[in-house]
């Protein structure tokens, strides 16, 4: 099999032009389920080698990634330059729902187009999948799993295997080849803005056996797993999309935690990497790991034996791009070791890159043969995946099938009941009384993040809250409640026994989330209750008081909260908290509630609300 293997891969990159080798590198986005000028032509012209699939609305040249353009005034265009079509609607519309089998005629459709370039070659398809607001699709039902450290909170390892499988044949019958995900990153910074319950939890140990586990399912499933973000961001204070972190860990803390659940993956057999935008200088002084040959090569091939493909992190956010233009970073990172740049939002940059990398190759800057090699770990790849004969051949009916069954369905359902965890109830509030009068808040879930369809929509936690009792106000706020929002909320809790809130953080949400909200029920002597997918204190909050987190902002996790408030449906019994808070217990509010000093402009093209209001 590898001698085949090889033979193939070998004679498949003999035929290859520079600028194929140079697109196959590269994985832009796709968003929507319909064609463009512009989404064929970074297949057909740009030689792409993989596309990501995004939540968001749809395709726009006017997106911007965290706010920013990944354009490059300084770039000086080559002889050969060209540029491919580009999409200018407004990146504000509504979006649509897929349904999974649509999605799947999409996906063969794309890969026909792909196939039929003389080179021959199928594309990756990647996505994030990884749980609570980290769902890149989210329509027609598809499951949503929580995250990791719902995982260890509910303590079972072959349970995270089954979820890993689960979720793996779903996507794979609709036509992802790989995910960006297990999280690797052990969150021993209970302030981590960017990491929190993506991970598994603090303990190197116990998250080594999840993200194995995890890799294994995946796999197993057909999906290429992608551990991340080598070498770790779990101590990080700040987000990779705003500033350049620095991982202040000796070597000999590295090896004892953040390299533990990396080894753990590479052993498990994970057929990827994602690399963090991040300096280790127990390893790097200089470069962040997705541009450092010393963490790249010398670590993670020689010292740790990974031998699959190492995938950069987005490489257009400001971690790189305040220092490095995007074209330049494209050739650096490949030179250093990553085998495949993805670029979010890149619509208007993606020629850039393309003539960055080859540029690079023509004035000797970058080795073709460094170039070669990523292009022969992809094609071993996408080889083992057996894409060469199948892809573009996902059958819709399958599709459809697997994502209804009433197994799958279930089995979704009872995952998300075992991780519900009673945080606390000093007071003895629950299970809810229906002859209470309770006033429900919930906050409308940025719009990207939703199915857009009667199972994933912005209103899942009343609708099940009414399914319990009719004795309730029903209201809503913004994802941070604003002035008006908090006016109204004070004013209807005078009619209410008690107040039963939603206080989710999601890190893309800079504003912040509920807290203020909290505070100012209780400010006006109201008794509240939070529902929170975040367990430490900017999701627990401590005015409250009643707390259930059930670590996911998706819907089978949100309605199993609210049957769990009126005791529909028990704790299960070995569910515990996954983290040692301890530490952050030890903060001052201010710091362990921290919420940015004003809010911040909400960018085009991010997730979010894109018509204002409340929902």
């Amino acid at each position: 099999m590898s001698q085949e293997r090889d033979s193939f891969v070998e004679a498949k990159l003999s035929k290859m032009s520079l600028a194929e080798k140079c697109g196959q590198v590269l994985t832009f986005t796709w968003r929507g389920a319909y064609l463009t000028p512009s989404g064929i032509e970074q297949i057909t012209r740009l030689h792409a080698g993989g596309l990501c699939l995004e939540p968001y609305a749809l395709e726009t040249s006017k997106n911007k990634y965290w706010g920013r353009s990944q354009i490059d005034p300084t770039f000086k265009k080559p002889k050969d330059y060209f540029d491919i079509a580009h999409t200018y609607f407004d990146d504000q519309s509504f979006g649509v729902s897929v349904a999974p089998e649509e999605l799947t005629v999409a996906l063969n459709r794309l890969q026909e187009i792909a196939m039929a370039r003389p080179s021959g070659i199928p594309l990756h398809v990647t996505i994030d999948m990884e749980g609570d607001f980290k769902n890149d699709y989210t329509s027609g039902h598809v499951v949503q799993f929580p995250p990791p450290m719902a995982m260890t909170a509910i303590g079972d390892v072959d349970l995270a295997y089954k979820v890993a499988y689960t979720l793996g044949t779903q996507m794979a019958d609709i036509g992802v080849t790989q995910f960006y995900h297990p999280v690797c990153d052990v969150n021993i910074n209970p302030l981590n803005p960017e990491i929190g319950v993506r991970s598994f939890g603090d303990d190197p140990q116990v998250c080594a056996k999840y993200v194995a586990a995890t890799v294994r399912g995946y796999q197993d499933a057909g999906i290429v797993a992608t551990v991340k973000h080598f070498a770790g961001r779990g101590d990080s204070a700040t987000d990779a999309h705003e500033v350049l972190d620095v991982c202040r860990g000796d070597l000999a803390r590295m090896r004892k935690v953040e390299l533990v659940t990396f080894q753990a993956g590479i052993d498990a057999g994970a057929k990827a990497l994602m690399t963090a935008h991040t300096i280790f200088p127990a390893f790097d002084k200089e470069y962040p790991a997705t541009l450092s040959s010393k963490i790249l090569t010398d670590l993670l091939r020689g010292e740790m034996g990974f031998q699959g493909v190492v995938v950069s992190d987005a490489i257009g956010m400001a971690a790189i791009l305040k220092k490095w233009p995007l074209p330049q970073a494209c050739a650096m990172a490949i030179k250093a070791g990553v085998d495949t740049i993805l670029l979010k939002a890149d619509d208007e940059s993606r020629a850039q890159c393309f003539f960055g990398i080859k540029s690079a190759v023509e004035r000797g800057e970058l080795s073709e043969e460094r170039l070669t090699d990523a292009c022969r770990r992809l094609l071993r790849m996408k080889y083992d995946q057996g894409l060469f004969e199948k892809a573009g051949k996902n059958d819709p009916a399958k599709t459809r099938a697997n994502v209804w069954s009433t197994e799958v369905q279930g089995f979704s359902k009872e995952v998300a009941h075992k991780a519900l965890l009673v945080v606390r109830d000093d007071k003895k509030l629950l299970p809810l009384s229906k002859d209470k009068k309770i006033l429900v808040i919930e906050q409308c879930i940025p719009y990207s993040f939703l199915g857009k369809d009667l199972y994933s929509h912005p209103h899942m936690f009343c609708e099940q809250m009414a399914k319990n009792s009719i004795n309730l106000i029903l209201d809503d706020t913004a994802f941070y409640a604003t002035d008006e929002d908090v006016e109204e909320a004070l004013e209807l809790a005078k009619q209410a026994d008690l107040v039963v809130m939603t206080n989710y953080f999601a890190r893309i949400e800079k504003r912040g989330n509920n807290q203020h909200l909290v505070r100012a029920l209780k400010a006006a002597g109201h008794k509240v209750v939070v529902v929170t997918n975040f367990p430490y204190r900017r999701g627990t909050t401590k005015e409250a008081d009643a707390v259930v987190c059930n670590f996911s902002g998706s819907p089978d996790s949100i309605r199993g909260a609210a049957d769990l408030l009126f005791g529909a449906i028990k704790p299960y019994p070995t569910t515990k908290m996954p983290v040692d808070l301890s530490a952050e217990a030890n903060l001052p509010d201010e710091v362990a509630m921290a919420a940015p000093k004003k809010p911040a402009k909400k960018p085009a093209g991010k997730a979010g609300n894109p018509w204002g209001g409340k929902c």
